[in-house]
């Protein structure tokens, strides 16, 4: 399976997502083991500040791709660079405390009808091996054990994700 990324995302910002308002999202980290194009699923976390996603908090309500990465100062911030992310000047450089800004670059984003739980999606296998050779695979009786692995907490900002096929 390919690699792909679960983001977590306060419900306010997912909504202006979802509307097509924010078409990039901020963070002070980006991938490395991943190239562009990549998949990302959006996990819109618990809250009180969007109307639209009530039902949606606490679930992975979406996908996009990004495709690149603005990267910037937080005290060399480019307008229009804010205005796709819904931020001001001064709220990124509050966010930024002086670091390094990534600003994930949104596209061909699809909203589900129906939101995921968290539990279907699963990390990242930890061995770079084939399965025939991990000794997570030998000790299981000749089965692949990373089904072991389902994601029970949501990431902190992001973290690695199996991609899920196309259905």
């Amino acid at each position: 399976m390919s690699k792909a990324v679960l983001i977590s995302i306060r419900p306010k910002w997912c909504e202006k997502i979802a509307n097509g308002e924010k078409t990039i999202e901020v963070r002070k980290t980006r991938p490395k083991k991943l190239k562009n194009p990549f998949r990302c699923y959006i996990y819109c976390t618990q809250g009180r500040d969007a109307r639209r996603l009530r039902g949606s908090w606490g679930k992975v309500i979406g996908e996009f791709t990004c495709d690149g990465f603005w990267i910037g100062s937080p005290r060399n911030t480019n307008p229009i660079f804010c205005m796709a992310a819904c931020m001001d000047g001064f709220d990124t450089e509050k966010y930024a405390k002086d670091k390094i800004l990534y600003g994930w670059h949104i596209s061909d984003l699809l909203i589900y009808d129906q939101p995921r739980e968290l539990t279907d999606f699963r990390r990242i296998c930890p061995n770079d091996l084939c399965c025939e050779t991990c000794a997570m695979y030998s000790n299981n009786g000749g089965i692949c054990n990373n089904g072991a692995l389902p994601l029970r907490r949501p990431p902190q900002s992001w973290c690695y994700v199996e991609a899920m096929k196309d259905e």
